[in-house]
């Protein structure tokens, strides 16, 4: 039995090309592959769908191609991702169906105005990190980049009780909050941006004084977008 379900998962895989004229059940299977390694649902409500909008890149279901893992294409689904679960959301008639990052090499949305999005495993070292970087800017290969987490912290809960106990210790709750880090990719080899400073810069090595000098020179802020898409294509100038 488990020979066949080896050879079954190995034609579902290596099938040369998909689109949208297959049947919803042919690409749900290699969707649905390694689901479980982030949910056991296999399907959500559009109710649902739209509660998580806050964690979801783009916030709104969006048309896209999606390029497998193996470079065969799936074509004008409409799709969010949950950032927050590491799962794609793939909205379809009356619901929503869950489909698994890790068999995705890339997403490009059919508005020019929504990033794209890499898998995190195609640029080599991911940092820990899982699902897809929002591609900002690419350029002969080398790329801009944005990786979306929510964050759990411990705050001490309101107590809207109006009596203090002065034995007891605060409850706390968890809160979420989003965090954001922008990468670079250049020459096949990634990099974290964790800021404008020298200690950032200096993993440039023989470019970390140039790309000082240019930061002060320009004045370039940090997280700005802009301005980081100007340091990203300096930096590939030299």
């Amino acid at each position: 039995m488990k020979i066949l379900y080896c050879l079954l998962l190995f034609s579902i895989l290596t099938r040369p090309t998909l689109s949208q004229e297959s049947s919803s059940q042919d690409w749900m299977k290699v969707l649905s592959y390694g689901v479980g390694n982030q949910t056991d649902q296999t399907e959500i409500s559009l109710d649902e769908a739209a509660k998580r909008s806050k964690q979801c890149f783009p916030e709104q279901f969006s048309t896209a191609n999606l390029i497998l893992s193996n470079g065969s294409t799936i074509e004008h689904l409409n799709v969010k991702y949950d950032y927050k679960e590491k799962i794609l959301l793939i909205k379809q008639e009356n619901t929503v169906l869950i489909g698994a990052p890790n068999v995705i090499s890339s997403i490009t949305f059919q508005r020019s105005d929504i990033y794209p999005l890499i898998n995190v495993n195609q640029l080599g070292r991911s940092f820990g990190r899982q699902g897809f970087y929002a591609s900002i800017l690419e350029k002969n290969s080398n790329h801009l980049l944005k990786y979306t987490t929510l964050k759990a912290k411990n705050v001490t809960k309101p107590n809207n009780s109006g009596q203090v106990d002065l034995y007891k210790a605060p409850e706390k709750e968890l809160e979420y909050f989003m965090q954001v880090d922008f990468l670079i990719a250049k020459n096949q080899r990634l990099y974290l941006i964790e800021n404008f400073k020298s200690k950032s810069l200096d993993q440039f090595d023989e470019h970390a004084s140039l790309l000082k000098s240019y930061v002060k020179e320009e004045k370039l802020k940090f997280r700005n977008e802009e301005d980081l898409r100007k340091f990203a294509e300096y930096l590939w100038s030299l």
